[in-house]
């Protein structure tokens, strides 16, 4: 037999395999990569290449290669306690921006633009405080915040990334007023918050997990030298597993943050099981007296065929998230995979090593003795060999209410409910929502390639508008709308919205002067009067092309022409005049059938406007919403004609909510006609969000049946059955939906989510169908092995008299390696370390103690069918003559 081959191997060799296993964990620990620098929590890379929201993505960087950042930063500038951003008594802008906080706010600006110590990473930035137009979109309504948005030329698995937030944060922190706070949030700060709270909950959950094993092993052997045994067998496990993991992660997959603390539970909780079922059968053996070597080696043939299909079955759980879409499942499985096999390989050979070493000083300053059964598990095994149908029906009704309830729970999305509340990227954000409403944090881009221009104007209009009704969408800005759709300069795409667009700014020009210097009035006026040539080009296309408003428009122009603009300039009377006549034209064009201007057209008048000034205004706008500027370099020609435009979208919900979701599925649909011979699609946080749902969605159906079949298999090879691995597998789908039903009541009652985090489900039933079933292989190897000296009903009864205690003290130390992720920092592993640690006690308690055997108890021979009722076995000191078969017992 393999295993007693393994055994005698450990035992002869046992020095040079504890300095092998010491030597290879010293060796991979110092080449490998620390694997908290190779792990990503972005939440793009989440996702397949084919979602929807990458696609999207690729669209938008190729369209607007110099607009597009895939990284970037909000600063949240909070002025309650300096008495607010603006001084809003304050008759001209430069006035009410000549605050605390506008000067703190300009100083920061020029910091992150041209600074000497400014980071390099930064691409570019919005000034809240530009012009009065932006104060709109990025100071808050109650004039409490400004917004700094900055552009990073980085991704997020770059260091540089990281150090430059951090270079912000000290910067801020040393340079800010007392009296004014400052916090960063956006998708890049919320995952680098999430990887900064990561690695302390893994720094924590080591030493909880360490501190609850040791204290367990203590209470379970009452000896120090035993718990040293899996405690340095588990740790050689994890720190090769580690390094193999961080490799792989530096060269070939993608990990997420979250894979380091799993690997901690995991093998502290798996690995250290598998050395409290071998060192409780080596205390057995030596009991037995029957010498060091045959101890050893008949312990791994007894226990290494059940802890190789316990870590087969954890192997193929694992193994089968491969499967998954979800970048976090289908590496993190694998990952789990990596190091089931390496705590397997360390159980079956470390181990034994160490055990044959120590001898009967592993259970010092006792000694090897059996244990003798509890009297409870001695009660509970003869209820459930007695009575199997009663306990099963209780057992199954107490358990479904809670079941049906958790199956129909929704999970949550929100990334921000993961991270403490305290943390800067959610205080920012909490800040943002009361002030401009929780679609600034997260915008949406709707972008639309291979255009025709001469119906594209129109084209943004009519989409801008259809955007704009939706329900879900607070604010929509756009070529068309670029102040949102309350804003003073809308419909700019159409004739009527450009003319009242130019009377807003004429007015603030002539409001300049007012109160200006002669050279500020000659500098501005020189500007206006630059100004006039493309005005008069634009009313000439106006008669050109509208030759029925003929009459309406050239008194207009006349007005703009330059002897008598520089009278409207000299006489304060005249000003209301022409503006007035500006807006009367504008009326008549709302009357006008199509009015509307060629991107062609468009495009000429803009590039002719002159730089500086606030007619500038329509040229800036160009270029953030349309692809001027990359189908210029891309072409050499200064005047080319885009063909792609992007749209900004509001969210009037929490972007990552069930109901944003919605909307983005809504604005997909309404895309779809847009696409033509190109793309219409929509980038952004909440888009990811909404693919990271559908694809869960899809994995979660996918994951059920190939984990499930999986372990079928290794449970159809191992007990020669087909009857028990499908009760096997249902009750712990049972204990899983149980278990999830109880934990969305407990965090939603005293914890305040909306629902458990969405990764929390599809970890919790891998994790308990995988683990859960594990103890049921070690229950059944047992009743296998009485069975056939006892029969079935009584068979059972020894099989879980003997096997209660261990059993049991294997599922409260997996239980506590998972319950230590409760003392983190970040709400999903929470959730998930409470849903796996109460699930395995359910398991352990209440599935594999009595519901198992139950049913086991009143299958009868029917559970070993069709393989039999298995025969008996030579025990260690028998004669290994076949052993005469029991009389079958009533209702076998």
């Amino acid at each position: 037999m393999i295993f007693e081959r393994l055994g005698h191997f450990a035992t002869r060799y046992r020095i040079p395999i504890i300095f092998a296993w010491i030597a290879a964990a010293v060796l991979i620990t110092l080449l490998a990569p620390n694997l908290d620098d190779v792990t990503t929590s972005e939440q793009g890379d989440l996702l397949p290449d084919d979602a929807p929201s990458e696609h999207a993505d690729d669209v938008y960087r190729a369209a607007f290669e110099s607009e597009f950042s895939s990284e970037s930063t909000i600063i949240v500038v909070d002025a309650e306690d300096a008495g607010g951003i603006l001084n809003q008594d304050a008759e001209t802008f430069e006035a009410q921006t000549d605050t605390t906080a506008g000067m703190f706010i300009t100083q920061t600006v020029d910091w992150l633009t041209a600074g000497d110590d400014r980071p390099p990473s930064v691409a570019s930035v919005n000034n809240p405080l530009d012009s009065p137009t932006t104060v709109d979109l990025m100071v808050g309504r109650h004039n409490q915040i400004a917004l700094i948005n900055v552009s990073l030329s980085t991704s997020s698995t770059d260091d540089d990334t990281t150090r430059t937030l951090e270079e912000i944060d000290e910067w801020l922190e040393t340079n800010r007023p007392d009296d004014i706070k400052t916090y960063q949030t956006g998708a890049t700060a919320i995952g680098n918050n999430t990887a900064e709270s990561a690695v302390r909950t893994v720094d924590r959950t080591i030493w909880v997990t360490v501190v609850l094993v040791v204290i367990l092993l203590l209470l379970i052997y009452r000896s120090p030298v035993s718990p040293l045994i899996p405690l340095f067998a588990v740790t050689m496990s994890y720190l090769i597993t580690r390094g193999v993991v961080a490799y792989l992660g530096d060269t070939v997959m993608t990990l997420f943050t979250y894979t380091n603390v799993l690997l901690v539970v995991v093998l502290y909780g798996a690995g250290t099981d598998y050395c409290l079922f071998l060192i409780s059968r080596f205390r057995e053996e030596m009991a037995d007296d029957i010498g060091l070597e045959p101890a050893t080696r008949h312990t791994v043939h007894m226990v290494g065929e059940t802890i190789s299909s316990s870590a087969g079955t954890i192997f193929v759980g694992f193994m089968a998230m491969a499967f998954a879409e979800m970048g976090i499942f289908n590496t993190s499985g694998p990952a789990l995979a990596i190091g089931i096999v390496i705590a397997l390989l360390a159980g079956l050979t470390l181990v034994p090593a160490l055990l044959a070493t120590l001898g009967n000083h592993a259970f010092w300053p006792g000694k090897a003795q059996h244990r003798a059964n509890g009297r409870l598990y001695e009660m509970t095994s003869k209820l459930v060999s007695s009575r199997p149908l009663l306990v099963v029906v209780v057992i199954v009704a107490l358990m479904t209410p809670l079941s049906v309830y958790g199956v129909a729970q929704n999970p949550s999305y929100d990334l921000l409910a993961d991270l403490p509340d305290d943390s800067s990227a959610v205080r920012g954000y909490d800040l943002m929502k009361e002030g401009l409403g929780p679609g600034n944090v997260m915008p949406l881009t709707v972008v639309v390639t291979e255009r025709d221009p001469d119906t594209m104007a129109r084209e943004i209009d009519i989409l801008t508008a259809e955007l704009a009704a939706l329900d879900g969408v607070d604010d929509v800005q756009s070529l068309s709308s670029p102040l949102g759709q309350d804003g003073d300069i809308n419909h700019l795409m159409r004739i009527d919205g450009q003319l009242r667009a130019m009377s807003l700014l004429f007015e603030q020009e002539f409001a300049a002067f007012e109160n200006a210097d002669q050279a500020t009035i000659a500098e501005q006026g020189a500007e206006l009067m630059q100004a006039l040539e493309p005005i008069q080009r634009y009313f000439n296309l106006l008669v050109e092309r509208f030759p029925e408003t003929a009459d309406e428009v050239q008194p207009v122009q006349e007005l703009f022409q330059l002897g008598n603009l520089a009278t409207v300039m000299s006489d304060p009377n005249a000003l209301p005049a022409a503006l007035g006549a500006l807006d009367e034209l504008a009326t008549r064009f709302e009357s006008v059938d199509e009015p509307y201007l060629t991107l062609a057209e468009i495009n000429a008048l803009f590039s002719a406007i002159p730089s500086g000034g606030d007619l500038d205004f329509f040229a800036e706008l160009q270029a953030q919403y349309l692809n001027v500027a990359d189908t210029a370099a891309t072409s050499g020609d200064d005047t080319t004609i885009p063909t792609a435009y992007q749209i900004t979208v509001l969210l009037a919900d929490n972007p990552n909510s069930y109901d944003a979701m919605d909307t983005v599925d809504t604005i997909r649909a309404v895309l779809e006609p847009y696409a033509g011979d190109g793309d219409a699609v929509v980038s952004g946080s909440p888009a990811i969000s909404t693919d990271i749902r559908d694809t869960i969605n899809r994995d979660l159906l996918r994951a059920i049946g190939f984990v499930l079949l999986g372990i079928f298999i290794v449970l159809l090879v191992m007990l020669r059955s087909a009857v028990a691995p499908i009760y096997l597998i249902g009750t712990v789908v049972l204990s899983f939906t149980f278990t999830l039903g109880l934990t969305n009541l407990v965090f939603q009652t005293f914890s305040d989510v909306e629902g458990l985090t969405w990764y929390v489900p599809f970890f919790t039933f891998v994790f308990l169908v995988a683990l859960g079933v594990d103890y049921s292989i070690f229950l059944f190897g047992r009743v296998k092995e009485e069975v056939g000296h006892h029969g079935v009903r009584e068979g059972v009864h020894v099989a879980v008299a003997t096997t209660g205690s261990i059993i049991t003290s294997a599922g409260i130390i997996l239980s506590g390696t998972f319950a230590a992720m409760m003392s983190g920092e970040i709400m999903g592993l929470a959730e998930l370390g409470f849903a796996v640690a109460f699930g395995v006690l359910v398991d352990t308690f209440v599935v594999r103690t009595v519901l198992d055997p139950a049913l086991a108890a009143l299958f009868g021979r029917w559970t070993w069918w069709p393989g039999g009722i298995p025969q008996a076995q030579p025990r260690a000191g028998e004669s290994s003559r076949p052993q005469p078969v029991p009389a079958p017992e009533p209702g076998d």
